[in-house]
């Protein structure tokens, strides 16, 4: 496997010393991406970061008052230590609570998350139809998801639903209404209700 193809692997399934040096850079690269993801959010009760990664959306979470419970997921083992990690005093005071599972297949039952977030990952799910239909069966009616992610791994790595419109075509097949597309420089947030 080429250096290419090793790097695509790490982002998709962080593991081992590359695998934790790639989630720490991640957490630090995607901050802006993350502040504006969040500032599309309203305050609420539940929100679950799916591909919760380092755990960085999650502590930005933590870090304000908009939320009374925050979750995240996430497929990587090393992943799930390293967000654990960094999350670990709001973990102790109750406000996070971070698991170890696949957005194929979410632990949590139906209609129970106010709003869902997930940042620069969709495009590594397995099957993002299937992904999808799990992220609306677990959201609450009236909830919001809100999806951020460049657009340019959106092209390379989609075979389908492979560009800002498209992906915004993706909410709404999985009947997301209200669904609303933003830019921002090479960037989008698309935002939909259940």
């Amino acid at each position: 496997m080429g250096v290419t193809q090793t790097l695509i692997e790490q982002s998709r399934m962080p593991s081992g010393m590359l695998g934790r040096t790639m989630l720490r850079i991640m957490n630090r690269a995607h901050c802006s991406l993350i502040t504006w993801g969040l500032s599309q959010l309203k305050p609420c009760k539940y929100i679950l970061d799916v591909s919760c990664g380092g755990g960085n959306a999650i502590f930005m979470m933590a870090k304000t008052d908009k939320f009374k419970h925050i979750y995240g997921i996430d497929f990587s083992e090393d992943a799930i230590l390293l967000a654990t990690k960094k999350n670990r005093k709001y973990i102790d005071n109750g406000l996070v609570t971070i698991k170890h599972a696949s957005v194929s297949e979410l632990p949590f039952e139906d209609d129970h998350f106010d709003a869902i977030t997930t940042f620069q990952s969709h495009f590594h799910w397995p099957d993002v139809l299937v992904a999808m239909q799990e992220i609306h069966r677990v959201l609450k009616t009236g909830g919001q998801f809100v999806l951020v992610a460049e657009v340019y791994k959106i092209e390379y790595h989609m075979i389908e639903f492979n560009s800002a419109e498209k992906t915004k075509e993706l909410f709404l097949l999985n009947n997301f209404k209200d669904v609303t597309l933003s830019t921002s420089q090479k960037s989008i947030c698309i935002c939909g209700y259940k």
